[in-house]
């Protein structure tokens, strides 16, 4: 359930329920800090900060409040911390109701929150670093696993560069928020490492410019080196 929906009857005819009727199961409830199906207004466990009213109660808390014994919290965009817990509660000799708080913020709501201070600080010229993730067109294999897995509206497909292969590769397109999830996503279900973070850097310092000539310039050398190697194999 969501914590909009877990606050406005869940606590009571869900977790309450399976309390009193001893019931064997898991409730994950999904705690994103907003009443996201409505239009992101603010809850009893929403995190802002806000003058009228009473914010930052803990659903953890509350479920335990009811009777619950068996709470995990998990982080939503750690997909390998999450599945190890889900294993967890599947998996338990423990008899009775299991909840699974899986805390993330709505990258919705965090970019309408975080994309105007962001653009302030770089009109301001100060030093503002962005996360952006991509996928390696040579070394993807295009079944597209990493897509039906996500569902992430960013990820898509492009026509594959290598003439030798016709199927198209998956791509990362400009609307990324930069969450991680459709990385976390291929390295837990282990589909390829063809996944890559990219750091885009405003206002960059000397440091900054002087480690990417650095960079620059081992990437050279070593491309080079394995043109080399190829050219030798092929003759």
């Amino acid at each position: 359930m969501g914590d909009g929906g877990f606050w406005h009857n869940g606590l009571t005819s869900g977790i309450g329920n399976s309390v009193f009727n001893r019931h064997d199961n898991l409730t994950i409830i999904v705690d994103n800090g907003y009443s996201a199906a409505t239009g992101g207004q603010d809850i009893p466990s929403s995190r802002a900060a806000n003058m009228h009213r009473q914010g930052n109660n803990s659903i953890v808390d509350a479920v335990k409040g009811v009777g619950i014994k068996w709470v995990r919290r998990t982080r939503t965009y750690n997909m390998r911390e999450t599945l190890d817990t889900l294993r967890e509660a599947l998996q338990t000799d423990y008899k009775g109701p299991k909840v699974i708080v899986a805390e993330g913020e709505c990258q919705l709501n965090r970019q309408r929150r975080v994309r105007p201070l962001t653009r302030r600080a770089i009109e301001a010229g100060e030093r503002v670093v962005r996360e952006r993730f991509g996928v390696d067109a040579e070394s993807c294999t295009g079944d597209h696993s990493c897509i039906r897995l996500s569902g992430c509206p960013s990820l898509t497909v492009k026509e594959n560069p290598d003439p030798l292969r016709c199927d198209p590769v998956a791509y990362v397109d400009n609307s990324c928020v930069g969450c991680g999830v459709c990385g976390e996503v291929a390295h837990a279900a282990t589909l390829c490492p063809s996944f890559y973070r990219a750091d885009l850097i405003y206002n960059p310092t000397r440091t900054d410019r002087l480690l990417h000539r650095i960079r620059g310039m081992i990437i050279a050398v070593l491309q080079r080196a394995s043109t080399r190697r190829r050219l030798r194999y092929a003759l």
